[in-house]
């Protein structure tokens, strides 16, 4: 759609709608945290499922028009997820260094970190298996490949598994005013229909506009465009909703929107192997610069996830020895949230000798 157009107008085109992809899922968690104040729905769901899977719509209908639109879009699909989702650690590496002392006198919701970071590293492992094993090894039936089918099951195993219960949310919450007073609740699922439905037609747009950044700059390299300029686009949503939880010092809610959003973004994928009916997404993902890139995204995102799991064991065994203000322990995140950034930079920088 817009590769015939000058290359610094494609770049505009991408900032206007990366800045509409920001103002409108903004709009968007506006209406879900109403909707949490409205109704007896458990703020636990909203914040760590619904939440997640509404700051995710960036990715899943970039996917969508990527596998049904786009030539070699699985390409550009394993691309958005591995580094969306390498971006979104990047923006908990972000919060660690700014705010370090906080994170560390903050309570985590353990169990539930525990659960999702878990659940992410093995459907990592299940995805490089999709990507490095030989196509004569993988389990495709026709144009569908198993993999997609157990990582469906991993997420719904993490989601069954994760406490529900509200007496177990975080004492940091604060009292529930309702935020849109003069709006009843058919008001404001209305307005949350009318501004998703403008999500996922910028986010279709915006997918046009970096396959046509990937034929202009990277060679038709959608590997490298897809991490890089549509991954950091559709994760503004996250790192809005990040900054904006750690000011208020709500890390529990920080952390669970970001981790939950990279669980989230494991379905897309799963969706996406449906949706490419003509050659399996991850068996027929094979080759060359375009895999070497997606395994540096993997080794880089589960370094990252491991240090995050880390230091949520080092906080909970601190917080139960009352160790909660150690100088040491201070540096240890501060430290911990360089290594989180650090991990993005690093395939920045490897990425440009597969090129």
């Amino acid at each position: 759609m817009f590769n015939n157009f000058p290359t610094w107008s494609v770049f505009l085109i991408y900032a206007v709608l990366a800045a509409g992809i920001v103002f409108f899922s903004k709009k968007l968690a506006d209406y879900v945290d109403a909707l949490d104040k409205k109704t007896k729905i458990s703020g636990a769901f909203i914040g760590a499922v619904l939440l997640a899977a509404v700051t995710s719509l960036p990715e899943l209908f970039t996917s969508i028009s990527a596998t049904l639109l786009v030539k070699d879009g699985e390409q550009l699909v394993i691309g958005n997820i591995l580094g969306s989702n390498l971006f979104n650690l990047a923006i908990v590496g972000f919060a660690l260094i700014l705010f370090f002392r906080l994170f560390a006198k903050s309570k985590i919701e353990y169990k539930t970190q525990f659960i999702v970071i878990t659940a992410c590293l093995i459907i990592y492992a299940i995805i490089a298996y999709g990507i490095c094993a030989p196509t004569t090894a993988q389990p495709i039936l026709g144009p569908i490949n198993f993999l997609a089918i157990l990582i469906f099951i991993g997420y719904g195993l993490a989601i069954f598994l994760q406490p529900k219960n509200k007496d177990e949310e975080n004492d940091e919450e604060e009292a529930k005013v309702d935020p849109m007073p003069n709006l009843s609740v058919k008001q404001v699922i209305v307005r949350f229909v009318i501004f998703a439905v403008l999500l996922i037609a910028t986010s279709i747009f915006i997918t046009y506009a970096t396959d046509a950044i990937s034929e202009k700059v990277f060679n038709g390299d959608d590997t490298i465009a897809g991490a890089i300029f549509l991954a950091i686009a559709t994760s503004l949503p996250e790192l809005t909703s990040t900054f904006v939880l750690c000011k208020k010092g709500n890390f529990n809610a920080a952390l669970g929107d970001i981790t939950g959003s990279c669980l989230f973004n494991f379905l897309i994928i799963g969706l996406a192997e449906f949706m490419s009916f003509k050659v399996s997404l991850l068996g027929g993902y094979t080759g060359e610069e375009g895999n070497l890139s997606a395994i540096i995204m993997l080794v880089s995102t589960v370094v990252v996830l491991l240090v995050l799991l880390g230091n949520l064991f080092i906080n909970k065994n601190a917080q139960k020895k009352g160790k909660e203000d150690s100088k040491l322990r201070f540096a240890i995140f501060a430290a911990s949230g360089v290594i989180i950034t650090a991990g993005y930079f690093v395939f920045l920088i490897l990425s440009n000798f597969v090129i």
